[in-house]
């Protein structure tokens, strides 16, 4: 059975579930949305150490944004969908003074996530489709999960739609490919991608970016705010990059689609570039839609 390099207090249910994906994956029983839930049960854990920390910059600014005093709330709770192992939804809870849901599509961040709502009746979190959120909200936030949804554009109607009037959605989330970062470890991964895959390399359809504020229009929303955010990430080597990123971060799901033997295949070629030991730091370029439910 294969274990996480980098998360060594991995308990025997998270190895299960690694072990029980390679297996479905290997007979091609997973389809995509049920890959990603699977992925991300499995790296929950080692994304809540490893990433929601380097991440923080970002969470940062939504939340400072979404809790603008220019914003005249309506009342109700706020909706978070793609929550991950939660870490948002206290933050949330405390700048708008409001009750917080959280959704993911992944059992695994949910349980994450839930321990962080015990003891605070503001918060709760559930497993639901973030294509098709629940309930009528009079906020939104969403960081870096719109880019891993099966379209994008619809993704944002129903984000919209599910606003009550006045309503304020914030979302922050990765372009595609060379929008974000032009010669960075991520850009650099994607480059080999697309040598051995092609065009099957690519996420989402091209220019699903560009498509965003007119799904907010037909949704009956307002865009009030576009903008890129560049923050710094740090990683005390590039070899421990490439383990958290393919082992507990958003190139695993690779591991369940291609299997273990191709991603472990690419690690020399990746590390090739970079001095073994020496911290290897990127400056990656986030986007920010802000927008508001008008009719």
């Amino acid at each position: 059975m294969r274990t996480l390099k980098l998360f060594l207090n991995s308990s025997p249910r998270v190895c299960w579930r690694r072990s029980m994906a390679s297996m479905s994956s290997a007979k091609g029983t997973l389809a995509p949305a049920s890959v990603l839930a699977e992925s991300w049960s499995i790296a929950a854990e080692g994304y809540n150490e490893l990433f929601v920390p380097r991440f923080k910059p970002w969470t940062d600014n939504a939340i400072a944004l979404l809790g603008s005093a220019e914003f005249k709330l309506p009342a109700g709770d706020v909706l978070v969908p793609t929550c991950g192992p939660g870490q948002e939804l206290p933050r949330v809870a405390d700048s708008l003074d409001k009750n917080v849901r959280g959704t993911d599509l992944a059992p695994g961040m949910i349980e994450v996530a839930q321990r962080r709502c015990e003891g605070n009746a503001r918060l709760s979190c559930a497993v639901e489709d973030a294509m098709a959120p629940t309930g009528e909200y009079a906020a939104l936030l969403s960081v870096f999960g719109l880019q891993q949804l099966p379209d994008q554009a619809q993704a944002i109607q129903a984000w919209t739609r599910c606003l009550k009037l006045g309503g304020v959605g914030v979302v922050v989330y990765w372009p595609v490919g060379a929008g974000v970062e032009l010669q960075g470890p991520w850009a650099h991964w994607g480059r080999i991608l697309r040598a051995m895959l092609g065009n099957s390399a690519r996420r989402g359809v091209p220019g699903w970016e560009d498509s965003l504020s007119s799904a907010v229009e037909a949704a009956g929303g307002e865009v009030l705010f576009e903008s890129k955010l560049k923050c710094r990430i740090e990683w005390p080597s590039p070899s421990f990059m490439f383990d958290a990123m393919t082992e507990c971060g958003p190139w695993h799901a690779l591991r369940l689609k291609k299997g273990d033997g191709f991603v472990d295949g690419l690690r020399d070629e990746f590390l090739a570039p970079y001095a073994p030991e020496a911290p290897l730091v990127h400056d990656p370029e986030a986007r920010v839609l802000c927008f508001r439910r008008t009719s």
